[in-house]
């Protein structure tokens, strides 16, 4: 986690993002060069026990989605793509050239497709 407060482009991103989609965690980060960027993650808990970790990087720009090899234990802090994050279709996601508000329309129905895939099952 980086010390600096979140940049006007992560704030909007995540307060939109977490408005369409409640019960998502912000985890804030910041590459060598300098350059900020945000986890947004969702636990798929069953019991007391995180069963799947969904996670999306956004760095203002660029969006890379998919699910934590490790439920975030040792990926939190590394970009999706440096973790070997699958963000192909249909369960990853990867966009690029979006603006915060973009991205979080992109992010809220990317997640809404997981949560209700996983509501699904649950039944």
């Amino acid at each position: 986690m980086r010390d600096s407060d979140p940049t006007d482009e992560e704030r909007t991103f995540f307060s939109e993002l977490l408005w369409r989609v409640p019960g998502l965690h912000d985890w804030y980060h910041e590459d060598p060069d300098g350059t900020p960027w945000i986890v947004a993650s969702y636990d798929f808990v069953v019991g007391d026990h995180v069963h799947k970790t969904l996670r999306l990087d956004y760095d203002g720009t660029n969006l890379r989605g998919g699910w934590s090899p490790a439920c975030l234990n040792w990926d939190d802090g590394v970009r999706a793509d440096e973790a070997l994050i699958d963000t192909a279709p249909p369960d990853g996601l990867r966009l690029d050239g979006v603006d915060p508000g973009a991205a979080a329309v992109a992010a809220s129905s990317w997640f809404a497709m997981h949560l209700d895939r996983w509501e699904q099952q649950a039944r």
